[in-house]
Formats: C-alpha cells, sequence, structure tokens
C-alpha cells in the first residue's frame, strides 16, 4: 500500500524468472516465449506477468514486450542544386553509416558494400540502373544526364544497400524555365501588433525590396501592389485546447462557415524602386465592421524589371479586434435537458498570456419547440427560445468554469465576449451545440466499477540542455505524499540504471541529482513513477486509505557539440572581386568545434552551384549531424497494477463476487474451447566583338568535388574555374568522419564593371519579329558613356540598313544605375540562330577601360504552315528519268530546298521512316518500343549514312539505351508492361507486353545492344501465359475473341522469332479458333509461327491460311492490299490499322512464298502510302520497316556498278558512282533561293525538269523530295475527328487581352494571359496528346517554382473540365480529365488515353515578357496512333507592346 520496495520476490513471465533485489526491482533483459519460434521473439502480445512472495500472488496481463533496437543503416543523401532542366547533369552524394547499439549510445560507424540504384522519371519510368561502390569514408557519388523529352515533376532515385534491408529514396525536381536575375522580399513594418480602433485610422507600411545576384539593387524596376483584407481566425500560443472566434458543431454541419467570412475589395497600388531597390505602400485601415473578427491583410508586390522579367512575393499582417481574446471549451460535446453544461473560459493577450480580472459575459439561446392543441384540438409544435445571460471573471492563474442549465430539447448558440479597456470586443461562438431531453429517470451512475485513477507527476529539469557529464537536478512535484518513487532513465528503451526516491509526509517535492552520460547523446527521456496512498473520497468509519499511483516523464535534450566540426571556407584571392572564367581557390578548413583543434582525415565534400537556381525552389543543404544523431523515441511502456483496482466499499465487494461466481458457473454449464492465438507484426546561356572576350559557359554548377581528405593541418584546398555567368554563387561544404559532422556556407560574387545583361525569348517561330531587351548596368562610381552592339548569325536585324549583320547604340550611365536597349530582330531560317551582344567603354588613357560580351542562341521552329512532298523511284533496265518539277508560287525563298537522293538500295528510300520514329515527341511504352523495333530493323543503313535530321551514330545509340532502361523500368512483376509505368494500381496491357517482348527479341538477335536477361526472360514468360494473363484483366471480359487469339497469335510469332518450337501451339490455337475468329493479323503472326516448326500437318495448314489470304486480297495492276477490322475494341488493344496488317502480311508471305508476285504488290502498295516518307503512326513505321527490310533483302541479288548523274533542267549539278554492294546512299539539294532564282532557264514558267541518268549495271534507287513554305504563314482551322478552340483571355485587366477585327490578338507587355483550349469530340478516342504552342513572346507560369505569385489566378496548368452535355451547357462536376501534363518552353502538353465523346476544357496560365509580333502554331489534338484523326485550330498572330 504505502509503496514501500519488496525484495526476493519471484517475477516470472513466460519461461523465464527473475528475484527483486533490495529496491524491490528486477531485470528481465529479454525472454521468448515456449510456443513461439526463435525467429518470433522479437514481437510477443498478451503475455501474463507473475509475482509471487509467500503466500501472495499479483498478475499483470497483456505485457508486450518491447523490441530491442537491431543495428540499423542511416542514409544523408543531397544533389547538387535541387531543380534541373531536360539534358542537364544531376549529381547525387551520399553517406551511409551502419548505427550500432553499444549499451546504452547509439554509434555511427562507416558501413561499407555495393549500392545498387535506379533513376525513375516524374511518372514512375525508369531511367537507367547501375551500381556504385561505398568509399573508404561510407560515402557515395553518381551522376547522370537527364533526357531530352523527360516528363516534368518530381524524379527520385532508389538506392538499395546489397546484402542488406536497406535502402532510401531521393528526389529531385525537372523543369524548364528561366533562370531569375534577381531575388525579391517583402515585410510589413513597424514589426508590431495590429489593433482596429473603431474612431482612429491607423496604418501599416508594405515594404518589397530588389535585389541583383550579380550585385548591385534592382532600382527604376516597376512595382505592383494588390491590397486584399479577410476575415480570418486566430488562436493564441499554446491555447490550442481552446475554441476562439466562430466554432460549430460537428452534428450540424453548414456551408454558412464559409459564407461567414468575409472579403473585403481588392485595392491596386504601382510605383518604381528607388536606388536601393525599394518600394513602400502605406496601408491605412480603422475600426472592424459588423462582428469583431481578426482580419487578415495581404499584401502581393510583383516588381518587373527592365527587360520585363517578373517576380512576386507576399506579406500578410494581422488586425485583432481587440487586446484580449476569450476562448472556450466543454467538458462533453453535447449536453441534457435540465443537466448543467460545464464549459471552461480563458482571457488571454495575443501572445497566449493569461489575462486576470476581465469580465466575461456569455450569452445562451437555445431554440427548441413546444408540443401544445390549437383551438381545434390538433396537435401542434411551437417554437420557443431559452436565453440566458451569465457572467464571470477571468484568472491568470487558470480557466474559470461557467456552467448553465439548458431548459430546452434542441440546439443552442452560445456567445463569449470581452472588452478590453478601450472598449474593444472580442467575441468566441458556438453554433448548433446539440442538447437532448434526456430521460424521465435517469440512469444513476454505478461506481462499483470505479477504479484507482492514475495522477500525474511535474518534472522539472534545472537546464533545458546539458553537456555530457553535467549534473542533472530534477524537481519531482508529487501529487500526493508520502509515497516512495522509482525514477527510470530511457533510453529507446534501454533502461539505464534505476533511482529510488521518497516524498516524505507533508511535503509535496524532492529533487534527484544525476550525472548526464555522453550515450545519452542526443536526448534521454526520464520516466518518474510514485506509489503511496490517500483518503478516499467519501470516508468510512475506520476505513483505510486506497492506493494511490502517479506518473510522469520529461525528455532531456544532451548536446552533440563533442560531435560538430566547425567548418570555414575561404577563398586565397585577396581581391575579393571575382570575374567571369576566372580560376579561383577555396580552402576549407575543418576543426573540432569545442576547442578548434584541426581535425585531420575528414572527408569534404565542396559544391559551388549558382544561387538564382536555388531561389526558384529555396533548396538548401544542411549538416548530417541530425540525421546520424536522430532523437530517441520513448519505448518503455508502463504497467501499473493499481490501476486496475476496484474502488469499492465491503458490500460492492461482495456483490461483486457473485456476479462473477455466477459467470463462471454460466461459463462451465456451457463447455467451450480454447482461445485462439493473435497476430504479430513490427512495431514499426566590328571589332569589339573581336576583342572582348566573350562569355558562352553558363552551367549553373561552378564545382562538384565529392570527396577531399583533409591534411595533418585539417584544411584542403581546391581549385575552381568559374563559368561565364554574372551572378551569385552559394558554396557548401560537408565535413564527415565516421562519428563526427560539421556544415558550413558562403556567398560570393561574380560580376564586371559594366555588364550586359540580354533578355531573350526562350525560342522562336520562323516569321517572328522580337524586341530583345537588354539591360546595360554601371556598377563603377562614375558616370560611363557605354557603346553596346548586337551580331547575329541566322537573323536579321532591323534596321534602315539592309543586310546589316550588327547594330549598335551609344548610351551615358550613372554610377550604380542600369539602362534598358531594345534591339529589333526577325528570322531568316529555321534551325539556331546566334546572338553576340557587347558593351564596352571608349578607350582613354587617362581612365581604365572596361567591357563585356555575352553569346546566346535560340532555337527557331520550323515554319507551322511547312510543306513536304516526297516521290520515289528506281532504275534498272531504263537508262534515265525525267521528273517534272512544278515550282510552288509565293514561297518563302529562305525556307526550303529540292533534295535528290540517290542510293544502290532501296533499303536508304526508308529512312524517313526513321527519322519519324526517331523524333517522335511522345514516349510511352508503345512508342519506344517501335522506335527500337523499327531502328534496329535498318541498323545497318543507319550505320551506313548520315542524314541531317538525324544525330551521330554514337548520340542515337545512346537515346536508344536510354529507350531500353525506360522500358525496363516499366515492366510489372509478372513480366508484362504498361504504357507509362508500372504501377501497383494498374495492370500490365497484354499487347504492350508482347510488342515491347518482340523489341527485345529483335534487340537480342541483332545484337547492337545489350539487353537485361531477367528483363527478356520475365517478358517470355508473360508471353507463355498469355491467356491467362488476358483472363486476370478486370475488363478483358468485353473483348471480343478475335482481339483475344490476335494477342495470343502476336505472342507465338514473337516466340518463333525468339528461335522457340511453338508450331503445335499454333496448330492448337488455329483449331479453337478456325478462320472466324482469326483476324487477317493473327493469320500472319501464325504462318510465321508455323513456318519454323516440324509438325506433321504444317504445309496443310499454311496452304490453308494461304489461300485464306488470297481470297481477302484487293489487287490491281500494281499493287495489293487487304482491308481488315477488329470489333470496336480492335482500335484501344490491338492498334489495328490496314497498313500495318499489309506489313505483317507481306512478311509472313515472304516466309512461305518470297518469290510471289503478291509481296510485291503488297510493297509497292505499302510504299504509296506513304506520306512526306512515312507511315502514319509508329505502330505501322515499325511494322512495314521490319517487312520491307526482309523484302529488299531478298529482291536485290544483282551486285551495282554504275555511275549516278543528275541535271536540274540545262543546269548539271552533280554525279556519284556505285561500286559494290553498299547501303550508303548520297544527296544533293538545291536551295529555294537557286530554284526559284531568274538566272534559271525556262524562265517563261514555273516547270522545271529533273534529270537523273545511269550509267552501267544494277539498280539506282532514287528519292526526290521538295520542302517549301508559303508565304501567307497562317493556317486554317480544321477537325478530322476533334475540334479545337482555343481562346486568350486577360487575368487583371480586359484591355491587356485584345483581339482586333482583322483576327490579330493584342497583349499588353508583362501582363498574364490564361490560355483555354476546347476540344469537342463525338467518338470515343484512344491514346490522346493535346498540344498547345505557345507565341514566343510569351512564357508559361509555373507555380512550382518561388517567385511565380499570381494573385488568386492559377500560375500554370489548371484542372480541365469535360462537358457531357449535349445542349452545350457547362458540366455541374469539373473534373480532371488528363493523365499527365507537361509545362515546357514553346508548349503545354496534355494525354490521356482513353477519351469518352464529350467536350473537354484545359487551360494554362502564361506572361507577355518580350515585344514584337509573334506567330502562333495550331493548337493541336491527334489520336497518336491513328494520327489521321485529328484536329487543330488556326494559326494565330499575336502582338506584345
Amino acid at each position: 500500500m504505502t509503496g514501500a520496495p519488496i525484495n526476493q520476490a519471484t517475477v516470472s513471465i513466460s519461461n523465464q524468472k527473475k528475484e527483486t533485489d533490495q529496491q524491490g526491482l528486477c531485470t528481465i533483459k529479454r525472454y521468448r516465449p515456449g510456443n513461439v519460434k526463435k525467429t518470433e521473439e522479437e514481437d510477443t502480445k498478451n503475455e501474463i506477468l507473475v509475482v509471487e512472495k509467500e503466500d501472495d500472488l499479483c498478475m499483470q496481463v497483456n505485457i508486450h514486450s518491447c523490441r530491442s533496437t537491431d543495428d540499423v543503416y542511416i542514409w544523408h543523401v543531397f544533389n547538387d542544386r535541387g531543380l534541373y532542366r531536360p539534358k542537364e547533369e544531376v549529381h547525387i552524394k551520399g553517406y551511409v553509416r551502419l548505427m550500432k547499439i553499444e549499451g546504452e549510445a547509439k554509434i555511427p560507424t562507416y558501413a561499407q558494400g555495393v549500392i545498387d540504384y535506379i533513376i525513375y522519371g516524374s511518372h514512375r519510368e525508369q531511367l537507367q540502373q547501375s551500381k556504385v561502390e561505398l568509399n573508404h569514408y561510407g560515402a557515395f557519388d553518381i551522376h547522370f544526364t537527364l533526357p531530352d523529352n523527360i516528363n516534368l515533376g518530381n524524379g527520385y532515385v532508389r538506392f538499395s544497400l546489397l546484402d542488406s534491408k536497406s535502402s532510401t529514396q531521393h528526389c529531385f525536381q525537372i523543369q524548364e524555365f528561366r533562370k531569375p536575375e534577381y531575388v525579391i522580399s517583402s515585410m510589413i513594418r513597424p514589426p508590431l501588433a495590429y489593433y482596429c480602433y473603431p474612431t482612429v485610422d491607423q496604418y501599416a507600411i508594405a515594404s518589397s525590396e530588389g535585389k541583383l545576384f550579380v550585385g548591385g539593387y534592382l532600382n527604376d524596376a516597376y512595382v505592383r501592389w494588390t491590397v486584399q483584407a479577410t476575415t480570418t481566425t486566430f488562436t493564441p500560443a499554446n491555447q490550442y485546447d481552446y475554441m476562439f472566434g466562430r466554432a460549430q458543431s460537428f452534428c450540424y454541419y453548414s456551408s454558412n462557415v464559409r459564407k461567414n467570412k468575409v472579403s473585403y475589395p481588392k485595392k491596386h497600388f504601382q510605383g518604381k524602386t528607388n536606388s536601393k531597390g525599394q518600394h513602400e505602400i502605406k496601408i491605412t485601415y480603422h475600426g472592424i465592421e459588423q462582428e469583431p473578427r481578426p482580419v487578415i491583410v495581404h499584401t502581393l508586390a510583383t516588381i518587373t524589371d527592365l527587360n520585363y522579367q517578373t517576380q512576386g512575393t507576399k506579406a500578410n499582417f494581422l488586425i485583432h479586434p481587440c487586446t484580449y481574446y476569450v476562448g472556450f471549451q466543454f467538458v462533453k460535446n453535447y449536453g441534457k435537458k435540465d443537466e448543467p453544461v460545464q464549459t471552461k473560459v480563458i482571457v488571454t493577450d495575443i501572445d497566449g498570456n493569461l489575462i486576470d480580472n476581465i469580465l466575461v459575459r456569455c450569452e445562451v439561446i437555445g431554440y427548441g419547440s413546444e408540443k401544445n392543441e390549437d383551438q381545434n384540438g390538433l396537435t401542434i409544435f411551437e417554437e420557443i427560445k431559452d436565453e440566458q445571460t451569465l457572467t464571470i471573471v477571468s484568472s491568470n492563474k487558470g480557466a474559470v468554469n461557467i456552467d448553465y442549465t439548458p431548459k430546452l430539447d434542441g440546439r443552442y448558440n452560445i456567445t463569449y465576449s470581452v472588452k478590453d479597456e478601450q472598449g474593444r470586443l472580442a467575441m468566441s461562438y458556438y453554433e448548433n451545440f446539440y442538447v437532448s431531453g434526456g430521460y424521465k429517470k435517469e440512469i444513476q451512475h454505478n461506481k462499483e466499477n470505479s477504479f484507482i485513477p492514475t495522477d500525474a507527476i511535474t518534472i522539472i529539469p534545472n537546464a533545458k540542455k546539458y553537456q555530457p557529464d553535467d549534473l542533472c537536478e530534477l524537481l519531482i512535484l508529487a501529487p500526493f505524499s508520502p509515497a516512495n518513487g522509482l525514477l527510470i532513465i530511457d533510453c529507446d528503451g534501454q533502461v539505464s540504471e534505476p533511482i529510488r526516491f521518497q516524498i516524505e509526509s507533508g511535503k509535496n517535492s524532492t529533487t534527484i541529482e544525476f550525472k548526464i552520460s555522453k550515450d545519452w547523446i542526443p536526448n534521454v527521456t526520464v520516466h518518474a513513477e510514485l506509489t503511496g496512498s490517500i483518503p478516499r473520497e467519501i470516508e468510512v468509519i475506520d476505513s483505510p486509505h486506497r492506493p494511490a499511483t502517479a506518473i510522469g516523464s520529461v525528455s532531456l535534450k544532451v548536446s552533440t557539440d563533442i560531435y560538430k566540426l566547425n567548418v570555414l571556407i575561404n577563398t586565397k584571392e585577396t581581391n575579393k572581386m571575382y570575374t567571369p572564367s576566372s580560376i579561383i581557390h577555396i580552402d576549407v578548413n575543418v576543426t573540432q568545434y569545442l576547442d578548434n583543434a584541426s581535425v585531420n582525415n575528414t572527408e569534404v565534400c565542396l559544391i559551388v552551384v549558382d544561387e538564382a537556381i536555388l531561389s526558384l525552389t529555396g533548396h538548401k543543404l544542411e549538416s548530417p549531424l541530425s540525421e546520424f544523431y536522430p532523437n530517441r523515441s520513448e519505448n518503455i511502456r508502463h504497467h501499473q497494477s493499481r490501476e486496475r483496482c476496484l474502488l469499492s466499499n465491503a458490500q460492492d465487494i461482495e456483490q461483486l463476487k457473485k456476479k462473477i461466481q455466477e459467470r463462471l458457473t454460466l461459463d462451465d454449464s456451457e463447455g467451450g474451447g480454447g482461445g485462439g492465438g493473435g497476430g504479430g507484426g513490427d512495431d514499426r546561356s566590328r571589332h569589339k566583338f573581336m576583342t572582348t572576350a566573350v562569355r558562352s559557359n553558363f552551367n549553373p554548377l561552378a564545382c562538384w568535388t565529392p570527396s577531399s581528405i583533409t591534411d595533418s593541418s585539417g584544411r584542403v584546398s581546391i581549385e575552381v574555374k568559374l563559368p561565364d555567368s554574372l551572378t551569385r554563387y552559394r558554396v557548401w561544404a560537408l565535413a564527415t568522419n565516421d562519428k563526427q559532422y560539421g556544415f558550413g556556407e558562403m556567398s560570393f560574387t561574380v560580376q564586371l564593371p559594366i555588364m550586359i545583361r540580354p533578355s531573350l525569348p526562350r525560342f522562336l517561330n520562323y516569321g517572328d519579329t522580337a524586341h530583345f531587351s537588354v539591360i546595360l548596368q554601371n556598377q563603377t562610381d562614375q558616370s560611363l558613356l557605354l557603346h553596346a552592339g548586337l551580331r547575329a548569325t541566322n537573323a536579321k536585324l532591323l534596321t534602315s540598313q539592309t543586310n546589316q549583320q550588327a547594330v549598335g547604340y551609344s548610351i551615358v550611365i550613372q554610377p550604380s544605375k542600369r539602362a534598358a536597349l531594345r534591339f529589333p530582330v526577325t528570322t531568316i531560317h529555321s534551325g539556331i540562330a546566334r546572338f553576340q551582344f557587347v558593351v564596352s567603354t571608349t578607350k582613354n588613357k587617362t581612365c581604365a577601360s572596361f567591357d563585356d560580351a555575352i553569346e546566346l542562341s535560340l532555337p527557331i521552329f520550323t515554319p507551322a504552315t511547312s510543306e513536304a512532298f516526297a516521290t520515289y523511284g528506281d532504275i534498272c533496265d531504263e537508262q534515265a528519268v525525267l521528273q517534272p518539277i512544278k515550282i510552288p508560287n509565293n514561297v518563302l525563298a529562305q525556307f526550303g530546298e529540292v533534295s535528290i537522293t540517290t542510293s544502290s538500295t532501296a533499303l536508304a528510300s526508308l529512312t524517313d521512316a526513321i527519322i519519324s520514329l526517331y523524333i517522335y515527341p511522345y514516349e510511352c511504352t508503345e512508342q519506344l518500343s517501335s522506335r527500337l523495333l523499327g531502328i534496329q530493323s535498318l541498323w545497318d543503313v543507319l550505320q551506313a549514312f548520315h542524314c541531317k535530321e538525324l544525330p551521330d551514330i554514337s548520340i542515337s545509340k545512346t537515346k536508344l539505351e536510354s529507350d531500353i532502361n525506360i522500358l525496363k523500368g516499366r515492366q510489372y512483376p509478372n513480366g508484362g508492361f504498361g504504357y507509362w509505368s508500372n504501377r501497383n494500381d494498374s495492370h500490365a496491357n497484354p499487347y504492350m507486353s508482347v510488342h515491347v517482348a518482340h523489341c527485345l527479341v529483335v534487340l537480342v538477335n541483332k545484337k547492337v545492344f545489350d539487353v537485361d536477361e531477367n528483363m527478356l526472360n520475365n517478358a517470355l514468360k508473360y508471353l507463355e501465359n498469355i491467356e491467362s494473363e488476358i483472363n486476370k484483366l478486370p475488363y478483358s471480359e468485353h473483348w471480343s475473341e478475335s482481339t483475344r487469339f490476335s494477342l495470343m497469335s502476336y505472342a507465338l510469332y514473337v516466340r518463333a522469332k525468339h528461335l522457340e518450337t511453338v508450331a503445335d501451339e499454333a496448330s492448337q490455337l488455329f483449331q479453337r479458333s478456325g478462320f472466324d475468329k482469326l483476324s487477317l493479323e493473327a493469320i500472319g503472326w501464325l504462318l510465321v509461327a508455323l513456318s519454323n516448326g516440324t509438325i506433321s500437318n504444317k504445309y496443310e495448314l499454311i496452304g490453308l491460311m494461304y489461300k485464306r489470304l488470297k481470297d481477302k486480297v484487293n489487287e490491281t495492276g500494281e499493287t495489293a492490299n487487304f482491308i481488315t477490322s477488329y470489333d470496336d475494341d480492335g482500335q484501344s488493344v490491338m492498334l489495328h490499322s490496314n497498313q500495318r496488317t499489309d506489313a505483317i502480311l507481306l512478311e509472313s508471305l515472304l516466309h512461305i512464298d518470297p518469290k510471289s508476285t503478291l509481296c510485291t504488290k503488297l510493297c509497292k502498295g505499302l510504299q504509296a502510302h506513304r506520306v512526306n516518307g512515312a507511315w502514319k503512326s509508329t505502330q505501322e513505321n515499325c511494322f512495314v520497316l521490319i517487312a520491307l527490310d526482309k523484302y529488299f533483302h531478298i529482291r536485290e541479288k544483282d551486285e551495282p556498278d554504275f555511275v549516278a548523274n543528275i541535271w536540274f533542267d540545262n543546269d548539271y549539278c552533280d554525279q556519284h558512282q556505285y561500286k559494290g554492294r553498299t547501303t550508303n546512299a548520297y544527296t544533293r539539294n538545291i536551295p529555294m533561293k537557286a530554284i526559284l532564282s531568274s538566272s534559271s532557264s525556262n524562265i517563261s514558267n514555273n516547270d522545271k525538269n529533273l534529270i537523273i541518268h545511269k550509267d552501267g549495271n544494277g539498280r539506282l534507287y532514287y528519292r526526290i523530295a521538295m520542302n517549301y513554305a508559303p508565304s501567307n504563314l497562317q493556317l486554317k482551322a480544321v477537325n478530322y475527328g476533334f475540334k479545337i478552340e482555343r481562346i486568350y483571355a486577360a487575368i487583371d485587366d480586359p484591355s491587356h487581352v485584345q483581339k482586333q477585327s482583322d483576327g490579330t490578338w493584342k497583349f499588353k507587355l508583362q501582363e498574364k494571359i490564361q490560355v483555354t483550349l476546347t476540344m469537342t469530340t463525338t467518338q470515343q478516342r484512344y491514346h490522346i496528346a493535346l498540344v498547345d504552342y505557345l507565341p514566343a513572346g510569351c512564357e508559361p507560369l509555373n507555380r512550382k517554382l518561388n517567385g511565380t505569385l499570381t494573385d488568386d489566378a492559377n500560375s500554370s496548368i489548371t484542372r480541365s473540365q469535360r462537358n457531357n452535355n449535349s445542349d452545350g451547357r457547362r458540366p455541374y462536376l469539373t473534373i480532371g480529365w488528363t493523365d499527365h501534363e507537361n509545362l515546357r518552353d514553346e508548349r503545354a502538353e496534355a494525354f490521356r488515353s482513353i477519351l469518352w465523346p464529350g467536350v473537354y476544357e484545359w487551360s494554362h496560365v502564361m506572361r507577355a515578357t518580350c515585344a514584337g509580333k509573334f506567330i502562333t502554331p495550331t493548337a493541336k489534338a491527334e489520336e497518336m496512333y491513328s494520327p489521321e484523326n485529328f484536329g487543330r485550330c488556326a494559326t494565330e498572330m499575336v502582338i506584345i507592346d
């Protein structure tokens, strides 16, 4: 009863026993129940602990042992800057430590081993997989380059330490963006609390500031403010258990909560920043209208630089209605009629401090109904009210109680109000407090089962933080005395030496002292328990005191200073003005934090990165110290036997005994079996151009040195060659050894005395005219006459002189000032335009001269109206061919050409199809595998000659290797593949899976690329089980049998290509299906499977199928083709088309009857269906390339030995000799400018003749192509399955966006524009891409990046709408119909796999950033595998000024 210790008591649990010591304590370190296997001993439940001494016995049930903490691996992984563009290199560094448990300490030690890592894109597509070995310091570093067309979003890397179960994931962001040139911030001053005054105006100052990364202030920049006030809620600090302001019962939820919010009208202000880059506005306010509620004032400042780059920043301040706040708390969330409702009320200041002696007024209004009879004797219910007013005075000691008794059954509204010394009012409300009617006879509370309550101990340490070996003194405040106590130190469940203490009679506290151990870093939890007795609440004569118990705990922080390293970063250069391309030396000095002693043999990672990039995401690095010394959790659990003791008198005990006996008797009479066991689980960028150094290297990463080792003096020195950027760099240094960690950082600025900063669009479209904005900055303390110039290639400077390649200005700029210049430029050709900007002072013997130059490049996209035509042919017996060429009228001389390609093999004529596959912009699984299939089929052609549309063969190979890795990342565990990923919430797609397996088999056969063996085997295993895999899909029951058999046939075809013997399986499938359930494609695939086998009826089956094909073919004198179709699911599942069927059947016929004239006709028919040299989809291109590759290798038998000669009219152009077998092709281009030249013959008409002559033996293949662009760059809208409408709308002011009478759009420079696309389709569509191309003078706004604030408008892509209503009304429900989206420099993209008939809306926001006249290409929607189903809006013209 007193809590005195009992020694020599036997304590047993499961199969272990221990005796208590003199302090009544014993420790059972680890036990295992007898019926539990060793592997399960870590987690046991429902054990019984038994304590015995002499005749006394005590049992404690539901004892659950805490699993001992094992040694674990901890990771700390970081990257260089957090944000990357496509094609940029990512650098990642990581430390791995094995946290070993040594007594009460957790000690990090170097981990060793090999790490396997997989790089994923934002849609979980695998990009790359590799391994890296941990160095001697338990660290690793990797780097990789992001693909060009990678999906935007969050990529990540999954790291796994081999031979262990430890892994981690590290994320990074992929976006397309403009690098900011300045950073802005805002604040409210003075930094005081703001209160409303009913009669006197008050004010606050909102201040914004802009600083250039290159140094100096953003002076003379345009600032626009938007200010708006709205009502809000406020809870004072540390009073979160109480309700303030408006609250509402969860029983009576109402939309009125939102309606009660008041938003005041927006106010707009504008101005310019001063010489310090600052601008301020004065915001005046006065008394609160309506009810007294806190009001938050939002200030948004958007600052636009001289070059029209814009960033936004926000600052808010709160206006309090009163000096005080009143808060309340209900003891119960509901009440009963005629019973007191207890509430606790506090009055605080805005900091949460309790205020004494403030009058609190409580108004209670209840709403109910009363049953009565009307004059006719009918029962009616009349509404009645219960109104009460109560007052009480607040206390600074704690909450005060306000109790009221409701007289009605219904709902109550309660209002609490206080006033401050100025008479200002603060109110809190509770609406719809529920009161029930209760019972006529209330059931009395049965106290016979009341248990002993557990009281709380307050523990107060003498310090907030301790160093190892400090003396800790704890003040224990006890709720009763006398009592015996026990203090336990909890180190992640490890029990330190317990400390016994006593609370003497008549006292309510004691102190305990002990030393802080180094093993307790970084924290330790102290638990205290008290046992004693106190008088009973209802005294009975001679009754003993009741038992009492109390517990409490507190966490003590132990400093990690002994494990902390000082890292000091300095540069050796005495001149602190750093210039582009200069070499600097960075010294890192590592010392102990406590005594500054040098630390040698420490690994240092040094990073120097552009702060402008960091500002977009707020990316930061921190010391790994807290990672490797994490806070310890409280793992000791209290089990109190006294809390199960009943507080009862003698009569209650006798009644309880009687009930227990009756219950036991009942159990015996019923009989029954034993209990069951429980489950377990773990708890757990004409002269001056020549002489001035031109800046061109703008790599944001200046230095990445992942591992350098300090010398005996704790130093390491690293040489860094700076890029050409003018910016501020952040320097990070992380120093580590096995147990100690440190982090240091510094910044330095790279600048020049005078600087030129062009602000170009991110791209141009052919035909655009742009006014480049260029800022000149004078960093010196003297006024300078500056000469600025621009030189361009593949761009025309709009000056008074024609064909001028350079233009310049002279301007005087004052000290520390900036000026903006404009250079008007238009495009010449599509491709790459390069620009060199230069600024310099006049050379003078009396003073220093300064200069700066920068070179930038821009892509110029092909005219939206460009058209291309090609014709193919061959010369065998004939010696020459004459091809009439009709010269188009009204075309651009700067763009286009006639291109003549000759070859001795027809394979060279297929390069357009290869190009189509290679440059296809979308990258789902089908498109990647089709690209690999088609290109692999003609890999020897690709290696033999260079096509200007394709990169070097090594680059192509790298791209294709990346495609293979991406495919690997999309494989499901069953071996199948999905369209975009292998998400757990989706299924492998059968057609995709077979198609990828086809790709892998061809790759293995060609032996050009390495294919992961497991990936291939798993894919082939899926093909073996294709029928069962189809049946597992929840939606396959809707597929036709023709589709099912086609998938199975395709799988057999692929396995046959892998040299598996599948003829017998093909025969069985044919017997099951017959011709009625087989598509023509399936017959073609089965023919290939049968032709490679040796079954007895092989030729009989092949003959039957061949006859079937002959019956289905449509032949002319020159060509042949097949017409086939599936049911409704053919397009969605099989991606079917007629040309693909012709290609599949051509390949199959080449297997069984290669000499058939039908093969020749099918080949000509396929070639006749080319558009611009390629077929219409990736599916058609890859299957046609496979078939024609086989056809031409069979048909071209004569060895070439001839000379090809080319004339264009009377002009001899060229010749080329072909001798021997080669896939080389030769191309001669005649520019459109030469074709249109008046020097050519036949000037009287537009017809010219192209003559190709062959002299010698062999077959000459030729391709004659013309591409050109009409001088009218406008395309009309078309609807071939999709109707597309595009609307531009202003966000801030309707005058910012206007459509002129001629259809031209006019945008105001620097303003935001919302783009809304409406797409209408009347049929179900599959695999849709919706792409909106932007005018080059606008940039998309990406809300994922800092500084992109757009007030209340969405900054980038808004969730889309779908309208199913046939009457054209807007839908009630807004849904996001897109599967995924990308916001790129020149376009915004949205994708969807299946689209139902309806009207779809999608929008995004852009900003006008460059003045000029810009062509806006069409917005287009298409089915990616049926591109003949497409739609587009018209080409539009945008003027920005």
